[in-house]
């Protein structure tokens, strides 16, 4: 049986690039503090009432922040306004009267003004990052949250169930699932500018719906097995639902244009990787990858005494559309 090239240890290095760094993280953490520090002291001085409470939210929480090639980390920061909690919602003020609220409350904080999205208030960290605080209340007899919606009011939303999920799934299936997540995202990172590409939400319920056990320690065979369950699945049915509260489809404001672009693009991805899983040198998969992900994919250089690492059977290939089982044969 010949050898093929294995590159899990240069996956694990590109994962070590793209992932939000501790120091990093710290840094975050330090300026989301300050902003809600920020609002609570204008809830109590301004308004006199009860300070909000929070809850991170979004990749952060999920650990699946990827360094972006341009552009800002956005970082979610849910939140709850206690003081609203013992209502009845008729008695809730208007969803854009609770925004103003949260505008006033970080105005003059950064250079840039806060900006005053339909679903959060964005402040704005120039070229580096950005926090987002979508505001939620829930009453003492809900069992779910309602978001502040600038335009459409007060809106079912839950978030923490998303990402209660989401650690459940990991628990359930391992540290892979959060890495899959981050592949993804680079691979789409690395595509920017092209057509319309899955939001970095709708990327991690794919990879936890159709997650393939069996490589635990063959990352890139993972990769590519999960890319193609994500193709067959919506090459069948281009749909997603939200795993948890609320009950939605998150993909039907996708054209068939959009819809067939994207497949298009899957499948390339699926042929190319196949492609470098079938190769028998490193370098050679290396040269595949870097196009993928790009540059920040790290290169190979081979020891003086390369032992190549038998990795069995790469995924059978034919067309992308009708690739046969995945898997390595013994």
């Amino acid at each position: 049986m010949r050898q093929l090239a294995q590159c899990n240890d240069l996956f694990l290095d590109f994962d070590k690039e793209i992932k939000l760094k501790p120091e990093k993280k710290k840094s975050l953490r330090t300026s989301r503090n300050a902003l809600r520090t920020k609002i609570q002291n204008y809830f109590e001085t301004n308004l006199k009432v009860s300070k909000p409470k929070f809850w991170g939210q979004g990749s952060y929480m999920m650990n699946t922040t990827i360094k972006p090639i341009e552009g800002e980390y956005d970082i979610d920061d849910g939140v709850y306004l206690i003081h609203l909690a013992g209502k009845n919602e008729g008695e809730w003020p208007l969803a854009s009267t609770v925004h103003n609220w949260i505008v006033n409350a970080v105005e003059d904080h950064t250079s840039t003004p806060p900006i005053n999205k339909n679903t959060c208030v964005r402040i704005v960290y120039k070229d580096d990052y950005h926090i987002d605080f979508p505001i939620y209340v829930k009453g003492d007899d809900a069992e779910h949250p309602k978001l502040a919606h600038k335009t459409n009011g007060w809106i079912d939303s839950d978030p923490k169930a998303l990402t209660n999920w989401f650690h459940s799934e990991v628990t359930e299936k391992g540290s892979q699932l959060k890495r899959m997540v981050r592949y993804f995202k680079a691979w789409k990172d690395n595509k920017k500018g092209d057509n319309k590409f899955p939001s970095g939400m709708v990327f991690t319920i794919l990879a936890a719906n159709y997650f393939v056990e069996g490589y635990v320690d063959d990352d890139d065979s993972a990769f590519i097995a999960l890319a193609k369950e994500i193709y067959d699945a919506l090459s069948d049915s281009f749909s997603l639902k939200r795993p948890v509260f609320p009950d939605e489809e998150l993909l039907d404001d996708w054209s068939e244009t959009a819809k067939n672009n994207f497949l298009s693009k899957l499948s390339t991805l699926i042929t190319n990787g196949q492609k470098a899983l079938e190769k028998e040198e490193i370098s050679d998969s290396v040269d595949i990858w870097r196009k993928v992900f790009g540059e920040r994919f790290p290169e190979y250089t081979p020891p003086e005494t390369e032992n190549r690492v038998n990795k069995g059977d790469a995924l059978q290939t034919s067309s992308p559309a009708i690739l046969g089982n995945h898997g390595r044969s013994s």
